[in-house]
């Protein structure tokens, strides 16, 4: 889950707020999502970034379905799950980050292809579909952001060796302060 997070975190930096620079791509790799977020001015733009500082988000696994898992190891999946349904997690987004994101934040494999990229006014919709040999993962992001706060709803299905896998979940995070040095 932390690495969602990473994905998703960076992924919202360059959202704006309730107005400015949007970016609607469709059938698009990361590269070409990656300048057309450049070019849009989205990253240069100093009210439509998210704040730097110190985010805690919070992700709930809604539904996890993994066929061919043995029925004891998923009701173990589905304990642990429970159990840690109100945990949350602090990681500490920098200036630089926002600056200049790492390069690799709209995802460095290139069997994926986003289906569309939509973002602007304070909402962000995305579809990804990655394909490798006989399976392929269909991936969609779609929620709200402003400087301070995102909440956003995800599912992943997938087909082929994985057909059926599924899962959805819910990821709300706000910013709660500086950076100590303490926070990831």
């Amino acid at each position: 889950m932390k690495q969602l997070i990473r994905v998703t975190v960076p992924a919202l930096m360059i959202a704006g707020c309730n107005k400015g620079p949007e970016v609607d791509l469709h059938n698009a790799s990361a590269n070409q999502v990656s300048q057309a977020v450049q070019q849009s001015g989205v990253m240069t733009s100093s009210d439509t970034l998210v704040q730097p500082g110190l985010w805690e988000s919070k992700v709930t696994v809604l539904d996890m379905v993994m066929p061919g898992m043995p029925p004891q190891y998923a009701d173990r999946m589905k304990e642990e799950l429970a159990k840690h349904r109100n945990d949350s997690n602090r990681h500490c987004i920098t200036p630089e980050d926002v600056k200049q994101p790492k390069s690799d934040f709209f995802g460095a494999d290139k069997s994926c292809r986003y289906e569309h990229f939509t973002m602007g006014g304070g909402k962000i919709d995305i579809a990804m579909v990655c394909k490798q040999e006989n399976m392929t993962q269909t991936t969609n992001m779609s929620g709200t952001y402003t400087p301070t706060t995102y909440s956003m709803d995800m599912s992943s299905i997938g087909t082929g060796p994985q057909q059926g896998m599924r899962m959805k979940m819910h990821v709300d995070s706000k910013r709660i302060g500086e950076c100590t040095g303490k926070d990831d």
